[in-house]
């Protein structure tokens, strides 16, 4: 049994070391954190939980300062060269198979293949001058077209059409560059704001703290023992995810991964009094997805089957539908019932209790574009007024 958990001596120390760290961490938190409203955000990996915190601090913080700023230029141009390396290097593995259109295209795929995976040592203007001869090449855009068949991070259009701007010496990103900027996270990361409670509920401020963790496999559940005392929980959905797989396991649709995740965390006893509200995000890629002729019938063959309900408005309206197909997915798992023995967990061993039910547990849905500011200030608003709400009535105030 003990050989399972073997590992050398430098990564048993860092492990530890990890640890203790963490524990650290949360002692010094303590003393704060029960007078904060906690928020766990959750979700499956590139689903906009990190975009959301980065919003929090456009919103409701000082935003970015110049510090900052510069050192997303190079996150940024770290994920032109992820995006331009993975789309060349992927043309070959299609089928049909996809080429280049222009022959100094191939003269541009060869230097950016000879580069490799990891960034360059510098960003010289004959680098760029390759990116955007392969940007413009059709056989390209094809493959960008079917990236839903390799990984491509989501942002990869958006700072491949943006290169005369990062290419500049000089070039200062802006709020919406910071937005789509990705980088992997790992651990976890904790913002502090707050937000002005209105007159009509006594006034003041209210102070949030919003965790975020990874969202990868090997980053999930870890630390939901931790957390146990969250008031509400964001579960992001990346919705146009529909017709990809996960990095991690190319056999595994990443949507239903999400619906999947979504079930443990529903479940988890650890979990059961915190509010929970579902970002159904991404819907700006969904859309366009959807009307580029892409449906989720292919991967969902129960769409099909699918009746919308007419409040939910014009059920020709191909998106539409589709929107709220995936929001039925996730009523689902709220519907099920579960058994006695479904509900029993093992706290220590010898030791069982009986889970709350969670038939009567309350779930709110919003469709959102987590890089767009306007569309989260309202949102969360709304979350806002909802946790204010639920905290009112914990203390009989309401």
């Amino acid at each position: 049994m003990m050989g399972c958990f073997k590992g050398s001596d430098s990564e048993t120390q860092k492990q530890k070391r990890a640890s203790r760290e963490l524990e650290e961490k949360i002692k010094a938190w303590n003393k704060d954190y029960k007078k904060a409203i906690k928020l766990l955000l959750l979700g499956t990996g590139e689903s906009g939980k990190t975009t959301i915190i980065k919003q929090m601090k456009i919103l409701h913080i000082s935003g970015f300062s110049e510090a900052e700023r510069q050192e997303k230029v190079v996150e940024i141009r770290q994920n032109i060269h992820e995006s331009i390396y993975d789309l060349v290097t992927n043309m070959s593995t299609l089928r049909p198979l996809v080429s280049l259109a222009e022959d100094a295209s191939k003269i541009s795929a060869d230097y950016i293949r000879s580069l490799g995976p990891e960034e360059p040592s510098s960003y010289t203007q004959e680098y760029y001058d390759h990116v955007q001869t392969l940007w413009n090449d059709k056989g390209i855009k094809e493959c960008y077209r079917r990236s839903n068949e390799f990984q491509l991070i989501d942002s990869a259009k958006y700072f491949l059409e943006r290169i005369m701007e990062v290419r500049n010496p000089n070039y200062r990103p802006s709020d919406q560059d910071i937005l789509y900027s990705r980088k992997r996270t790992t651990g976890i990361q904790k913002i502090e704001f707050e937000m002005k409670v209105p007159k009509k509920y006594g006034g003041g401020s209210m102070g949030f703290w919003m965790f975020d963790v990874g969202g990868q496999r090997g980053e999930r559940r870890k630390w939901l023992p931790l957390f146990e005392g969250i008031n509400a929980i964001l579960f992001l959905v990346a919705s146009s995810d529909y017709d990809q797989t996960l990095r991690e396991e190319t056999s595994v649709n990443r949507l239903r991964e999400a619906v999947s995740l979504f079930d443990d965390v529903w479940q988890s006893r650890f979990l059961l009094g915190a509010g929970m509200i579902v970002f159904l995000n991404k819907q700006d890629t969904l859309k366009e997805k959807v009307e580029s002729g892409k449906s989720i019938a292919k991967y969902f063959p129960e769409y099909s089957r699918y009746e919308m309900n007419s409040k939910d408005g014009n059920s020709c309206d191909e998106y539409i539908k589709t929107r709220c197909f995936i929001r039925e997915l996730f009523y689902d798992v709220m519907k099920k019932k579960q058994s006695p023995d479904d509900r029993k967990s093992s706290i220590l061993p010898g030791l069982t209790v009986t889970l709350a039910d969670t038939e009567n547990r309350q779930c709110y849905f919003h469709f959102t574009v987590a890089t767009d500011t306007g569309n989260i200030k309202t949102v969360f608003e709304d979350v806002h007024t909802m946790v204010l709400m639920s905290v009112l009535n914990e203390f009989g105030l309401q």
